[in-house]
């Protein structure tokens, strides 16, 4: 029944003989293929919401000056294609026995749900009242893998009251999966081998053509997409960790750059479980970059940004070197404090951190830097406005009482926060629970509630 082992000379040439030839083929096929058949000689791809054509009506055919309008079944995007060529493929498109044999050679390929899924987006009413939807199915394992990986589980909650709204997406996720096999083997139909080679790279604008026609028209993808985006951008679904699982899936797709970035926004608390894991090493310049430009990421201090840019940057340090400034540059210096600014040359023995601060770029950086935390310490607006000094955003500050460089520098359990403190409270990072980020509180709550040994001494000598 495939249509490319067929001779062209064979191939019936009336409406008539094609209708013979298919009937004849009908009784060698099971009971599925024979209801198949029937949906295809039977229901139009036209409108959804028309009614049924009689058979005689069920081809499109549309004269030399006839332009595609809103009414009709298909619509045709603007290219610069003859009509002569899009009339007649549009006619070899719609061609019942072609469908069929479509989703025939589809089957013969071990896809057995495949033809289930086309007719259901053809919308055959006959099939899906028969059999259990095969896109509720595959909707229901997708359902399965994601409550492995807590995020199905999630969904939003209001007050005490829980609400999951995967499912539909999930649904649509499905179709999209059929839409992309059923274009995919949009271009074989009605071609034989011979003709396929006849009609060379002239044919090729017409089938793409025509595929964006059925995307558009027939499986409806741009109403998918926008559902899609709409889901992607409520911060209910997406953020923090499950934002960081999109983004590694989406980093398997070059075209999904907008996606990419879209969820690096949503990090916050989750930062530092982030730079703690393999995957940070391979971010690209431009996603660092990115990140860095984040108000909501969620430190102890500036200085674990810093550190964290000085551990990328050493992973490759030979191909990476050359943007060590333009990566820095995303580092809020002036939301460092001065002391640190003063020794962090002195107290730092790594041979990587000496490579990194000492080029002219990130000197400057440096300087400019201390200039803005001084700013800052001494409220000084006349000195901001007269070295037109921009006092940076802040982060949002978390308190980890874990974290002993975290402590204020005149607290008994302060630790200098060097290069090899910081990786080892990385490693600490990794040590705890998966969800260690949800432990992280606000700088101002723990500072208030938990570190009182960082209470000035001027205030112990109050209390006691």
């Amino acid at each position: 029944m495939d249509c490319q082992d067929k001779d062209p000379a064979e191939e019936p040439t009336t409406a008539g003989e094609k209708t013979s030839t298919n009937n004849a083929s009908l009784t060698t096929e099971s009971e599925s293929i024979d209801e198949l058949f029937e949906f295809i000689r039977e229901a139009p791809i036209g409108d959804r919401n028309e009614p049924t054509a009689s058979v005689s009506e069920q081809t499109i055919t549309m004269s030399e000056s006839e332009e595609p309008t809103a009414s009709s079944s298909f619509t045709l995007p603007s290219v610069d294609v003859p009509s002569n060529e899009v009339n007649n493929s549009l006619v070899a498109v719609v061609q019942r026995s072609e469908f069929a044999k479509l989703l025939m050679r589809l089957g013969e390929e071990g896809d057995g749900d495949a033809n289930q899924i086309v007719i259901e987006l053809l919308n055959s009413k006959k099939q899906a009242a028969k059999a259990t939807s095969v896109i509720e199915r595959v909707s229901e394992n997708l359902m399965l893998v994601l409550r492995t990986q807590t995020l199905a589980e999630a969904g939003i909650i209001t007050g005490n009251e829980r609400y999951r709204s995967f499912k539909s997406v999930l649904q649509n996720y499905a179709k999209l999966y059929a839409a992309k096999r059923f274009i995919e083997k949009l271009p074989m139909l009605g071609l034989s081998p011979q003709s396929s080679q006849d009609h060379g790279q002239d044919q090729n604008e017409n089938e793409k053509t025509l595929a964006r026609m059925v995307a558009d028209e027939v499986l409806q993808i741009p109403e998918l997409l926008r559902q899609l985006w709409a889901s992607l951008e409520k911060m209910e679904f997406f953020n923090e960790d499950t934002a960081y699982k999109v983004y590694l899936e989406a980093r398997r797709h070059p075209q999904a750059k907008i996606l990419r970035e879209l969820m690096l926004t949503r990090i916050s608390r989750v930062y530092l479980c982030i730079v703690s894991s393999a995957s940070f090493l391979d971010f690209s310049e431009h996603e660092l970059i990115h990140v860095l430009n984040n108000c909501y990421l969620s430190v102890n201090s500036e200085i674990e940004i810093f550190l964290s840019v000085i551990l990328w940057l050493e992973h490759n340090w030979y191909e990476r070197k050359n943007c060590a400034e333009r990566v820095l540059s995303g580092v809020r210096f002036g939301l460092m404090p001065t002391w640190y600014l003063y020794t962090l040359d002195r107290t730092n023995r790594c041979n990587h951190f000496a490579k990194v601060i000492y080029s002219k770029g990130v000197q400057t950086l440096l300087e400019k830097g201390l200039e803005e935390a001084l700013a800052m310490r001494y409220k000084s607006a006349r000195a901001a406005s007269s070295r037109n000094v921009e006092v940076p955003l802040p982060r949002d500050w978390v308190a980890d009482p874990e974290c002993r460089h975290h402590h204020k520098c005149h607290c008994e359990r302060f630790i200098y926060p060097t290069y090899d403190v910081f990786k080892d409270y990385l490693a600490r990072i990794i040590r705890s629970a998966p969800n260690y980020w949800r432990t992280l509180r606000p700088a101002q709550e723990v500072y208030r509630k938990v570190l009182k040994c960082c209470a000035p001494p001027y205030q112990t000598q109050r209390r006691t």
